[in-house]
């Protein structure tokens, strides 16, 4: 019996991200064959490590990371552009995945930034996947900027935090959107406690402003299953907590398809 086809989309989230090992391993579990994957910041890289076949060596990596290991892979930069280089971190990807070209890969894929000169979004489809996963997690005054062909490329999540309108569809596939870091539900009248200091604000307006992005997403495009993974009890630098994070995905991605599943009856 053919496996249910799914066009893949995985969206920004910082750490958050990390979720996106559980939903890929959970989907798999479930049956499900992904036949295409479109992503976003760390959305780009975890789909890239599954589109090489080295989704295991990158959940193995991430979840080996401590706060001694991660302190030694940020390379600072005394540009006004960004406080790391970035150098470091593509050095470890060579140790997780090859520098393919996209159109090289066994599925289609595909990765988003955002052109700082211009404020549109860049497209990766072909290229250096290196190229393109390095572009697309540039979030921000935290990472240098990636300078191509006169262009200044940071995070997509700026631009198209979930990419659904660039996932490549085949006849029959199921169109599935992640949403790493989704805002949990809140009661009326119980607004969620922030803390009063310059860095949570900002990075609580920042993803306040992502959010409203990927619901207008999601409304364009309608995607059949939509799984959200609600890890704001993780910062979007806490990359010591990978496995809690994956299996915060597997657990939301299991919701998700029970309540498909739920809706149709």
């Amino acid at each position: 019996m053919d496996r249910q086809k799914v066009a893949l989309v995985l969206s920004t989230g910082g750490a958050r991200g990390i979720a996106h090992i559980g939903v890929i391993e959970e989907l798999e579990r479930q049956g499900y064959e992904i036949s295409s994957i479109a992503g976003c910041s760390m959305g780009a890289l975890v789909g890239a490590a599954y589109a090489t076949g080295n989704l295991q060596k990158c959940k193995e990596a991430l979840c080996g990371l401590d706060l001694r290991r991660i302190w030694k892979l940020l390379d600072i930069s005394f540009s006004k552009k960004g406080f790391l280089k970035g150098d470091k971190i593509l050095k470890e990807l060579e140790g997780i995945m090859p520098d393919l070209n996209i159109e090289e890969l066994p599925l289609p894929y595909t990765a988003v930034a955002t052109n700082l000169l211009t404020d549109g979004e860049v497209v990766f489809e072909q290229g250096s996947l290196y190229e393109a996963v390095r572009a697309s997690i540039s979030l921000p005054f935290v990472f240098k900027p990636v300078e191509k062909e006169g262009m200044l490329l940071v995070d997509g999540g700026i631009s198209n935090p979930l990419p659904l309108s660039r996932v490549k569809r085949t006849e029959g596939d199921l169109l599935v959107a992640v949403i790493a870091g989704a805002p949990e539900e809140r009661v009326s009248g119980n607004p969620r406690q922030l803390k009063n200091n310059k860095y949570s604000l900002l990075i609580e307006s920042m993803t306040t402003l992502v959010q409203r992005l990927i619901q207008c997403s999601v409304s364009a495009c309608r995607p059949d299953i939509v799984i959200r993974v609600p890890g704001r009890k993780y910062s979007l630098l806490q990359f010591n907590k990978a496995a809690g994070m994956i299996e915060e995905g597997a657990e939301a991605t299991r919701r998700a398809l029970q309540e498909t599943e739920e809706s149709k009856h």
